[in-house]
């Protein structure tokens, strides 16, 4: 009778938590969510027998995958985070523990309810799209930010096609334009004009020795550009760019202690912040209605990891002599390691476990729609910038090719002009790199501050947007890219000219200004010009008369 009494008031004024729940803190599940996960204890056999856990996904499987990549950082230190370890694995939606027509005998699901299958379809649907989207402007900005990696492929062509452009075209038809300037030259001896002589001898020589330099040397030329701009570029996004983090103790390997600094790139830093607040934030929203309740906050990297294989265990997996055998040890621990979080949540949370069993899937439909959303609104500036980068590095290489071919006949003066204009299209190259590269790091800066302030989701989406169309407002990519580079035509002029406001107009009529305020006109024009008005008696007054239709009256 004691025993008995003394259990009922236990069980009645300290009732127990969850078993063995209470082991790991809020905190240690965010940091090392597998030991904690492992400490649960299992579903009842009867419930275990009729509970189906999710299969884990590649991180390159899907739409979004066929853009991902293991990167760099994943292999030197484990930093974990839901794009560095695990790319674009994981993001669908599935049914858990939905006891509709089951077959009694081997508790499988004989149909599914209609709505749930075409709910979750274009759940799905959405969430493949999103993925793609965030996947193309992830790797297109993480190889315009590394031309060294971006453009290795292209150092045999260049070299090669350059070569080959100088030793059948230009030593061949160079000596023909070599001896067309000499003829000039001794043509133009008989008339005593030294300063024309020295020019077109002096352009000729000019000419030759870069399309030589660039031959002799044409990885390196493309390769200093490269350097010097790729430079510039981790300059600005180092100090302007997405904020590094400090890794944890757990996370940062022993030969990166005590500093454990960030060993992610800017542009890696960006790729994590877009995935995890689009993609994730969006995934767990759908998977257990909220991203930022507590029970969200506690497992859902566990249920994110229990969904998803890391790059390491994909590795592990597609073994030739143990892969197979590997894959389905994981798959079992990752599913078992689901439905003990499961388990739990409905344990603590029964509303969000209606979510995880996905019962309200027009709530994933409209969580799936908003990371379809915001990533069309983050990847609207963020692509176009990386592609403007590109095209830079892309037109030296080409420069380079073509140097020698322009080259061949540029060395006469009145030919010169491909060769000025494929210098204006390098300069201008230059200044699309630094311009649009400080560009795209202001407004990752901007979309981190956004995804990091305590506001609405939908505000962060719309803030994303409208930060997209600023920068795009205010920096004009293809008009400012043209502009750079100069038209070419007969009225525009050089690249200096360009830059400092000047035209060929404004140097052959120092006396004009626009607009015709101020205009200066010969005084035997002023003198033939009739007045409206000034004719004798009788007669009708004459229309104004000028000479050139660019000189005004002075009725005008």
């Amino acid at each position: 009778m004691l025993a008995i009494m003394v259990g009922a008031i236990t069980s009645l004024f300290f009732p127990a938590s969850p078993a063995l729940a209470a082991n790991c803190t809020p905190k240690e599940w965010e940091t090392d969510w597998k030991s904690c996960a492992n400490q649960l204890p299992p579903p009842s056999p009867d419930r275990d027998a009729c509970l189906k856990a999710p299969i884990p996904g590649a991180p390159d499987t899907g739409l979004g995958g066929w853009f991902a990549y293991r990167t760099e950082t994943s292999m030197k230190a484990h930093n974990p985070g839901p794009y560095i370890d695990y790319g674009y694995a994981g993001y669908s939606f599935g049914t858990y523990d939905i006891s509709y027509d089951l077959d009694p005998t081997t508790c499988s699901q004989i149909s599914i309810h209609p709505d749930y299958r075409f709910e979750h379809t274009i759940a799905n649907g959405e969430f493949m799209m999103a993925s793609a989207v965030i996947g193309a402007s992830n790797a297109l900005r993480e190889r315009a930010w590394d031309p060294a990696t971006m453009w290795s492929w292209a150092d045999p062509l260049v070299e090669r096609a350059s070569r080959a452009i100088y030793t059948k075209v230009f030593t061949v038809f160079g000596a023909i334009t070599v001896g067309i300037v000499g003829l000039y030259l001794i043509w133009r001896s008989r008339q005593a004009d030294m300063n024309d002589s020295i020019t077109t001898s002096g352009w000729a020589i000019l000419v030759m020795l870069i399309a030589t330099a660039v031959v002799v040397y044409p990885v390196f030329a493309a390769n200093f550009a490269d350097g010097l701009l790729s430079g510039s570029l981790n300059a600005i996004h180092g100090a302007v760019g997405p904020r590094e983090q400090k890794l944890t103790p757990n996370n940062c390997p022993a030969s990166m202690q005590p500093d454990c600094s960030d060993p992610r790139p800017p542009s890696e830093r960006t790729s994590e912040t877009v995935t995890s607040s689009i993609l994730y934030k969006n995934w767990l929203r759908g998977t257990l209605g909220s991203a930022d309740s507590e029970v969200a906050q506690k497992y859902g990297m566990a249920l994110y990891d229990a969904k998803a294989f890391t790059w390491r265990e994909i590795e592990m997996t597609r073994d030739e002599d143990s892969g197979a055998m590997r894959r389905n040890l994981l798959i079992k621990q990752k599913q078992d390691r689901w439905k003990k979080v499961a388990e739990q949540i409905r344990k603590e949370d029964p509303e969000a476990y209606e979510h995880l069993k996905g019962e309200h899937g027009m709530e994933r439909v409209g969580a799936g729609f908003i990371a379809l959303l915001a990533a069309i609104f983050f990847a609207f500036f963020d692509i176009v910038a990386a592609l403007l980068i590109l095209l830079g590095f892309l037109i030296f290489r080409w420069a380079v090719i073509a140097a020698p071919l322009i080259g061949t006949f540029a060395m006469l003066r009145p030919a010169s002009a491909s060769l000025k204009r494929l210098g204006n299209a390098v300069v201008a190259a230059m200044f699309s790199i630094v311009i649009f590269g400080a560009a795209a790091a202001v407004y990752l800066l901007a979309v981190d501050m956004i995804m990091a302030a305590p506001m609405h989701a939908w505000l962060q989406v719309m803030l994303i947007g409208l930060c997209g169309v600023a920068g795009w407002i205010a920096f004009r990519p293809f008009q400012r890219f043209t502009q750079l580079g100069g038209s070419g035509g007969s009225d525009a002029g050089s690249m200096g000219d360009r830059l400092l406001g000047r035209t060929r107009k404004e140097e052959e009529a120092p006396g004009t200004a626009t607009g015709g305020i101020l205009h200066q006109t010969r005084p035997e024009t002023r003198a033939d010009v009739v007045h409206a008005g000034t004719a004798p008696p009788g007669q009708r007054p004459h229309a104004p008369v000028r000479e050139s239709a660019a000189e005004p009256t002075e009725s005008e």
